[in-house]
């Protein structure tokens, strides 16, 4: 028997990639269609002891709640594959894998779990030079495939005799024998407040001898939260290096952690951005106050401003008790109509942004978080005697919506009254 979950039936419009060398792994986030499972994906960094050569390793991990579960006799099973393939700066194929995963399950509600993932790692050992990395992962029930693509710039990994790989954040170790570790990347980059230890993973390589480690937590605006200091020994093979994470004083927030490795004249450094959040707030979310500004078009301007006035704790349940009352399925951690609408406010800000507005609050970004995508798009861009515009279409609700670009710099308004928004979702 087909397991069917409930969701918000949305169609997204991929985004386009673009990739610039940079000195960590970039990547261009990408929305999915219905059906295809939705991933996460970390890539890091790693120097060896062979001259000129470096590590890349690809972690992913998948919600179970975003795989497409099928019951066979007494268990609940998933299948999907991953399908990895690095180019070269020439565009040329440098390295790839394919794998095959299988999840199996005893009882149908831990298919809807959100916070129980099937993960995964994929190592490969590449020259330094620049290359493009396209991870993709078919759902093998549905076929439907999302794609991710990084640019990574291993140039740097080996131009000094000091070197430091990508900071990993981590949620488990485990001891093996030798002094090794074996690792589970938390992959989000996220924490929340009822989280386990959590630490920094790195490793690094040099010459022969004591090294100084500084490590620096900063909010992304700037703000120093805390610093730390400790060595470890380097030799001319990697070491690895684990810090663990005081919780303490890690408040709803962006951080930036910031490990600098002296070691006489030479110093390596890298950084990494992560977030703390709490359980059942929406991934989407980076920023409290940024999420409640972007209520805006489902609560009154005096309900934000209530909310926004409030003390931090207050604003957290304030925020939470609005989306609660929404949630269409209470019983589960998450709440789906919450998920559905920073998604959007996501996707907007990322394709409808103009010269004087965030792509949400643009006209087009509007009428995207309230109705989602359109069935249908009918695009004037040159016509003679006209201005150019857009015609979106929504044939489930009988409506139709004219964005005009009266500057000419793609500030299309709205020309069609929004007068009746009963059909949106929220």
């Amino acid at each position: 028997m087909k397991i069917i979950k409930s969701f918000i039936s949305v169609t997204f419009l991929l985004l386009v990639w673009f990739g610039i060398p940079n000195a960590q792994p970039q990547f261009q986030p990408q929305l999915h269609e219905p059906g295809t499972p939705f991933y996460h994906v970390d890539v890091a960094r790693f120097p060896t002891e062979v001259q000129d050569t470096s590590q890349v390793q690809v972690f992913i991990r998948v919600p179970y709640d975003d795989l497409q579960f099928v019951k066979y006799d007494s268990v609940y099973r998933a299948s999907y594959e991953v399908s990895i393939v690095v180019f070269d700066k020439e565009g040329i194929q440098a390295d790839g894998e394919i794998r095959r995963h299988e999840v199996e399950v005893q009882d149908f509600k831990t298919t809807n779990a959100r916070d129980t993932f099937d993960n995964s790692r994929y190592s490969f050992a590449l020259h330094n030079s620049t290359y493009k990395v396209s991870v993709g992962l078919m759902d093998m029930d549905t076929r439907k495939t999302t794609y991710r693509k990084h640019t990574v710039n291993l140039q740097e990994i080996g131009k000094d005799s000091l070197q430091i790989s990508d900071l990993v954040l981590v949620d488990q170790v485990d001891r093996l024998e030798k002094g090794n570790m074996r690792i589970s990347p938390n992959v989000m980059n996220r924490l929340n407040d009822k989280q386990g230890d959590v630490y920094l993973y790195f490793t690094a390589m040099g010459p022969q001898g004591e090294a100084d480690v500084e490590t620096i937590i900063r909010t992304t605006d700037g703000k120093e939260v805390r610093t730390s200091q400790d060595t470890m020994r380097l030799q001319r093979t990697p070491r690895e290096k684990l810090i663990r994470i005081e919780r303490e004083g890690l408040s709803y927030n962006k951080y930036e952690f910031h490990v600098r490795l002296n070691q006489g004249d030479h110093t390596a450094d890298r950084k990494k951005e992560f977030r703390v959040a709490w359980i059942g707030l929406s991934n989407h979310i980076s920023n409290l106050d940024k999420a409640i500004d972007q209520l805006v078009y489902i609560i009154s301007n005096r309900e934000i401003n209530k909310m926004k006035n409030a003390s931090p704790e207050r604003k957290k349940k304030m925020f939470m008790r609005f989306w609660d009352e929404k949630d269409p399925s209470p019983e589960t951690e998450a709440n789906e109509l919450m998920n559905e609408y920073y998604k959007r406010i996501n996707y907007a800000t990322e394709q409808f942004g103009s010269t004087i507005r965030e792509g949400w609050r643009t006209d087009m970004g509007m009428v995207y978080v309230l109705f989602g995508a359109p069935n249908d798009i009918e695009r004037h861009p040159f016509e003679l005697g006209s201005k150019p515009y857009q015609v979106w279409y929504y044939y489930e609700i009988n409506r139709q919506f004219v964005f005009v670009d009266d500057t000419g710099f793609g500030d299309y308004r709205l020309v069609t009254p929004l007068y009746d928004t009963r059909y949106s979702a929220f």
